[in-house]
């Protein structure tokens, strides 16, 4: 079937106007390439989010905080959206889950060698960069691995793998594929997380169904898989 293009409407400023019938904010964080705060493209995750609401005929207008503060922010004021966000414990009572979006993969990834497809590869390697206090770093240290350097982000970890101080990167692979450029090897996915596309609980105005049902066009008429094939590297 047709492919329609997925164009974001313009990154433009949080102010009062929000409140005007029609428009929303949503509430995110400069991550490549899921949302970009500066430069002509706005992020695949952007890029959908808007068409969504677009389809239900309103328009989203983006903010951009650190994650913390973004993610206070649209647990607090109703009538906002977040995206990407993942599902814990801890967040599930705080927002009402209208739209997966899509499985973000994580996995190994290089500038040299051939990246682990495997834990049991990257038990073998002399260290792996994870993020400080991600769920990377959690996840290896439950299962075991003492090979781990925790660094504090993502100009640190580029810096060990080009000074082979680390033999891989365990992280998002969008991410990876972002940050590491041309050069990026990458690894089969180890375990994904689904991204949400989230509300205020308090948005009884927002109509969840639609939502669902655009994001079922989408995916019905291969929209979802040509957005989303160049970042995941599968389909959707």
């Amino acid at each position: 079937m047709q492919r329609r293009a997925l164009i974001a409407s313009p990154l433009v400023l949080a102010s009062p106007r929000l409140q005007a019938r029609g428009v929303i904010e949503l509430v995110t964080a400069d991550h490549h390439p899921y949302a970009i705060a500066q430069g002509p493209e706005p992020g695949f995750v952007l890029t959908l989010v808007a068409e969504l609401f677009r389809m239900i005929g309103l328009q989203v207008v983006f903010r951009f905080l650190p994650w913390p503060e973004a993610e206070t922010r649209a647990a607090t004021l109703p009538g906002l959206a977040i995206a990407p966000i993942t599902r814990d414990p801890g967040r599930e009572a705080r927002f009402l889950w209208a739209v997966h979006l899509f499985d973000d993969p994580s996995g190994f990834g290089t500038l040299r060698l051939r990246a682990a497809d495997s834990l049991a590869e990257a038990r073998e390697w002399s260290r792996i960069a994870v993020l400080a206090g991600s769920r990377h770093e959690a996840f290896l240290v439950e299962r075991g691995f003492a090979n781990l350097l925790p660094l504090p982000g993502r100009p640190e970890a580029l810096a060990a793998l080009r000074a082979r101080e680390v033999s891989g990167w365990f992280c998002e692979l969008p991410k990876l594929r972002a940050h590491l450029g041309r050069g990026a090897q990458l690894g089969r996915p180890i375990f994904t997380d689904p991204a949400w596309l989230a509300l205020h609980p308090a948005s009884a105005d927002i109509p969840v169904p639609a939502l669902r049902e655009a994001m079922a066009e989408l995916e019905a008429d291969g929209s979802l898989d040509h957005l989303l094939r160049p970042f995941l590297g599968v389909g959707a």
